[in-house]
Parts: structure tokens; sequence; C-alpha cells
């Protein structure tokens, strides 16, 4: 199960990066969370066709509350590795319910132990 990154939603939306992350998805149950949906529709130069592609995605994926279980392991994350606090609530989300962070950005997750990664960008 996949938890995508707002950078790899953003990269949808790309005619080459969209075509190939895509391509490798292979009809899995997409899922998200509150901070990711903040981040990509809270993008101060969104336009309105590309806010209702984003809005129209978001309806077909699993949206993952912030709870108390995450928050629990926000908590957890932020006391032992040095992670912002939007990628610890997103990594939280994956580790809670057991999903992979499809991710350009691997840097920013790499510490954060047990949390499987994916890069379908470089993959």
């Amino acid at each position: 199960m996949t938890l995508l990154d707002s950078n790899i939603l953003i990269y949808l939306r790309d005619p080459e990066l969209g075509e190939k992350i895509a391509a490798q998805l292979h009809d899995a149950r997409l899922h998200t969370c509150n901070i990711v949906i903040a981040e990509v529709l809270g993008y101060k130069d969104i336009d309105n066709t590309d806010a209702q592609y984003f809005e129209d995605l978001f309806v077909t994926m699993k949206n993952h509350l912030f709870d108390d279980a995450i928050t629990g392991k926000v908590i957890e994350i932020r006391r032992t590795v040095n992670a912002e606090l939007p990628d610890s609530i997103i990594a939280a989300t994956a580790l809670v319910n057991d999903l992979t962070l499809w991710t350009h950005n691997t840097e920013d997750f790499e510490k954060i132990p047990n949390l499987r990664l994916f890069d379908p960008v470089t993959a």
C-alpha cells in the first residue's frame, strides 16, 4: 500500500514524470493524509485547473486523519531524529498504517527508523 508524498502528487501533473510514476502504480490503492492535502492544495500559485485535478484525485484516495496513534508516532520520530513537523506527520502516517512512502525527497525521511521509502522518479 502506498502513501504519496506531496512532491509525487505534483509530479503526476508533469507530462513525462506523471506517466513514469503512474506506470509504476499498477492500480495500487493510494493513500494520503491531511498534511499532504494541505501542502498540495495550499500552494499559493496553484491555478483552478490544477486545484480541481488534485481535489478530484484526493477523493479517490484513502485519507488517514491525524489521530492519537499518529500523534504518538510523530512525537517518537521528533524525539529520535531531526525531522521537520510536516515530514514527521507524513512518516508517522506511513508507519502507523503500514504504508510505503513514495517520495522524491528521500533524504528528508531516510533517518526515520523502519520507514519504507520508494522513489518512483529515480526507479
